[in-house]
């Protein structure tokens, strides 16, 4: 439970952190590749030894933990750019609306049992997610494109991850070896966003602030957390990803929009608060499953 409980404060920060980040105008890629930098520092001492270029090299999720990385930086990126436009709690929720994904791949690949009230469940917390991100389209806050069009991308994007994650966990990785597996994801990423910043510096003189590295050693502390937390959960004997993944997701979204109306004083309508119960039914409904 302790890593169910980390891995939802973790995630919570990370929304903390993009919210801070468009507050205080930092460059969002710049931040992002710090983040990237400082989460294979944290695998690296986790690991307690410099990673094995070898063993990695030589592992069969290698690939699999590039795609990852290409993955993680692309759906960061657009978590960032859904901060911006539409705040904390839509981007939370965009993303672990995601759920679904995984749920389902969890029941075609894993055998997974589905009792009634898990799939009531389920259907609830997708339910619960969309009024909690509803918004009025009032003078001070106009829907436009990018209000809808990047939480969608984050959906689809993050219910990938999720899913791809799980399938690496059960079919490629031993327990031994994740620490090594994120080490592997979090560098792909930060080697692309490296790669990226290069480019654009050679291309338009584009200078590091003190902002963009303050902002992305916050954002890259817990951001390794998130993983690490997860596929530690996942690895618990019982803990069936069915379940793991809309309680993780779910409290995840009620901890930050309590977090997005307490500090950023973000407004929650009586829908977006009816919401929040019905994901709190949801939870206790797909664990009592």
């Amino acid at each position: 439970m302790i890593y169910l409980l980390l891995s939802i404060l973790t995630s919570t920060m990370i929304f903390v952190a993009f919210k801070l980040i468009a507050k205080n105008h930092v460059n969002i890629l710049q931040a992002i590749v710090i983040n990237y930098t400082i989460c294979v520092i944290e695998g690296a001492l986790v690991q307690k030894t410099f990673p094995p270029l070898a063993e990695i090299l030589q592992s069969e999720w290698l690939l699999y933990a590039m795609g990852l990385g290409c993955l993680f930086i692309s759906v960061f990126y657009l978590t960032a750019l859904t901060v911006k436009y539409s705040g904390v709690a839509v981007a939370s929720i965009a993303s672990k609306l995601s759920l679904i994904i995984p749920v389902i791949a969890a029941y075609f690949l894993y055998n997974e049992t589905f009792t009634w009230l898990k799939i009531a469940g389920i259907l609830v917390a997708m339910i619960a997610v969309v009024l909690a991100a509803y918004k009025e389209d009032t003078e001070h806050h106009k829907h436009n494109f990018n209000y809808y069009f990047f939480p969608l991308l984050v959906v689809f994007g993050s219910g990938i991850i999720d899913a791809f994650t799980k399938w690496n966990q059960e079919n490629t990785l031993q327990e031994s070896e994740f620490n090594l597996f994120l080490i592997c994801v979090f560098g792909t990423a930060a080697c692309i966003g490296w790669l990226i910043l290069i480019v654009k510096y050679i291309h338009r003189r584009e200078t590091f602030t003190l902002k963009s590295i303050g902002h992305g050693m916050l954002l890259g502390i817990p951001n390794y957390g998130t993983m690490y937390f997860l596929i530690a959960v996942l690895n618990l004997p019982g803990w069936h990803s069915s379940t793991v993944f809309p309680v993780n997701n779910i409290a995840i979204v009620v901890a930050s929009c309590l977090v997005a109306m307490v500090v950023f004083k973000e407004k929650l309508s009586r829908i977006n608060l009816l919401g929040i119960t019905l994901s709190v039914a949801a939870i206790l409904m797909i664990m009592l499953s």
